[in-house]
């Protein structure tokens, strides 16, 4: 009996999707940095915790940037109220508006105006297959993007049981070949979750979110954040044991006489506890494990930490000496 098989072509991957090593699928987390810092992006099965401070806004930042990249490709974001109503505008698609409103006829040279519309076909098509999309954190996101979008109710006192069963839900009702992303923002916060008088219920409720995640593992993925700073320190490192990826997001906002000179220019710090480690033995080499976060009005930075150049005005501020008598 032969032993021969015919070369069948590789099934094409999901949208907004690329393959990874071992078997494995990587999806973009809506900032490039942060995508590179991984290693390629996001694993699809792998749920990320990010551990909100109680000052500034980054993991919210992170969770819209997450969202907002899902939606750009076309993929079904399950969110909250608080993440679905600030979502980014993506660039190209108000590129293309501002162009279609801009664009004239060509009164003159009139016959090269066929040439001008078969130009941007081309770039449609690419921008179709755009694995990471650019966003514009200070506009809101146009409405017709949102139509893969579903909202997961978290009215103040709901048990997490109930954010699980719509979920489940969810995930019945959606074809198996379209990616669904799930954003939560402040989970365990008493203000929205019921059952917050001990840790127990949390750590149980991502444990669900887990087995979610291995029964829709090329298919599903989660970020959310969870304000750590309301719970014992012991329970850090019960939660970054379940998720894949562990970051803790803190702002400066609260103690600026405190940061180093050398911190100035930065508006926080984004630091890597944990990497995921899917279908694999070891995680991404990560160059360097604590970056600074430059949040501006239209978009947030991921940069390495730096020393001031040589001979700057924080380091001649530093220098000085009093030599008052």
């Amino acid at each position: 009996m032969s032993s021969f098989r015919r070369a069948t072509s590789a099934a094409a991957p999901l949208r907004g999707t690329k393959p990874f090593i071992n078997n494995q699928v990587l999806t973009s987390s809506g900032l490039r940095e942060m995508d590179a810092l991984l290693g390629g992006g996001l694993l699809l099965g792998s749920l990320t915790l990010l551990e909100s401070s109680c000052f500034g806004s980054y993991s919210a930042d992170l969770l819209r940037y997450f969202a907002a990249e899902g939606l750009a490709n076309a993929h079904t974001v399950a969110a909250d109220s608080a993440v679905l109503e600030s979502l980014p505008l993506e660039l190209s698609l108000a590129q293309k508006q501002v162009k279609a409103q801009v664009q004239s006829k060509l009164t003159i040279a009139w016959q090269y105006e066929k040439y001008s519309a078969e130009a941007p076909t081309s770039s449609s098509s690419s921008s179709a297959h755009r694995f990471c999309h650019s966003f514009d954190l200070s506009k809101p996101m146009a409405s017709e993007m949102k139509e893969t979008s579903v909202e997961i109710s978290t009215l103040p006192g709901m048990a997490y049981r109930d954010v699980y069963l719509q979920l489940v839900s969810l995930l019945d009702a959606t074809p198996p070949n379209v990616v669904v992303r799930v954003a939560l923002s402040d989970v365990g916060s008493p203000v929205i979750y019921s059952d917050v008088t001990n840790a127990a219920p949390l750590v149980q409720f991502l444990r669900a979110i887990k087995g979610l995640l291995h029964c829709h593992r090329h298919r599903l993925v989660c970020m959310m954040s969870i304000p750590l700073y309301l719970f014992p320190r012991s329970l850090a490192a019960q939660l970054r044991h379940i998720g894949d990826y562990a970051f803790e997001v803190s702002s400066f906002l609260g103690d600026l006489q405190q940061v180093p000179s050398e911190l100035q220019e930065f508006s926080g710090l984004f630091c890597v506890h944990k990497l995921a480690r899917l279908q694999s033995v070891t995680s991404h080499t990560l160059e360097h494990a604590q970056l600074g976060i430059k949040r501006e009005r239209r978009k947030l930075k991921l940069e390495n930490l730096h020393l001031p150049p040589e001979g700057s005005r924080s380091q001649k501020q530093e220098k000085a000496v009093d030599l008052s008598f």
